[in-house]
């Protein structure tokens, strides 16, 4: 029997960052869908002026942008990436720091507040990132983490669209390593890595024609498609509910879940 093949890290073929033209409106469509629900959550945490931030997997910046502006010039946000060229494709405030570096090797240092979002769920070695970013935070500071859980395509009633989804699953998982369902235990891993005040909430978007969730999961497929097990036919009619104004579906859920040290 021949060995499995090697996995590759997310962004070594898939999600180049390199390919901006490409991976900048498909972040951002992503962003959109989900940063109301986070920026709701971090509110709730009380982030505020001074605080000492870290974004672990900021993408373009986002959420980074959004703690900088929260915690102002008393503040710092150091937005942790593998490569932060998308992230510097924005005019950031001067007290947002871009760090170039694998997040499985970074000593950052420690924060009043560390997140990550979307970017556990595509590490192998998701557990012990998890305890990393848990390490640093400062004592009374909070850790919060938020990935995909896909609670709803499994039962959509169009069947093209639960093939799809099922065979970016498959390949997404074979290829990279990616897990769509270790955020759904997120309070009780955090409960176990010593954290307390543990909190969860969990955001399902709607799948509607023309709106951030369509456009993030058409441009994501758009890259997926040559590598994914899946008839042409049944690809193209997928890509043609996401476009049709009468169809209403459910997206992934953000699972997003926070405790303090």
């Amino acid at each position: 029997m021949s060995p499995a093949p090697a996995r590759e890290r997310y962004g070594d073929r898939l999600f180049r960052p390199e390919r901006v033209a490409a991976e900048l409106p498909r972040l951002s469509a992503l962003a959109a869908m989900h940063d109301p629900d986070t920026f709701r959550c971090l509110t709730g945490l009380g982030v505020s002026t001074g605080w000492r931030c870290l974004d672990v997997g900021t993408g373009p910046g986002h959420v980074a942008r959004w703690l900088a502006a929260r915690t102002g010039p008393a503040g710092t946000v150091t937005a942790l990436d593998r490569d932060t060229r998308l992230l510097r494709t924005f005019e950031n405030p001067p007290n947002l720091l871009p760090l170039d570096a694998d997040a499985l090797s970074a000593e950052p240092g420690t924060f009043d507040l560390v997140h990550s979002r979307i970017t556990l769920m595509h590490i192998p070695q998701r557990a012990d990132l998890l305890a990393r970013l848990a390490s640093w935070v400062r004592p009374g500071g909070w850790l919060i983490v938020g990935d995909h859980v896909d609670f709803a395509t499994h039962s959509s009633p169009h069947p093209p669209l639960r093939q799809t989804f099922a065979a970016m699953r498959r390949m997404l998982n074979t290829a990279i390593g990616t897990d769509f369902h270790f955020a759904r235990d997120y309070p009780g891993r955090l409960r176990d890595l010593g954290l307390t005040e543990i909190g969860v909430d969990a955001a399902t978007p709607v799948l509607r024609a023309q709106t951030p969730p369509n456009e993030f999961w058409l441009r994501t497929w758009d890259q997926l498609w040559p590598r994914m097990e899946l008839e042409e036919e049944v690809y193209r009619e997928a890509r043609r509910l996401l476009k049709d104004s009468d169809v209403v579906d459910l997206s992934l859920t953000l699972v997003t879940a926070w405790g303090r040290k």
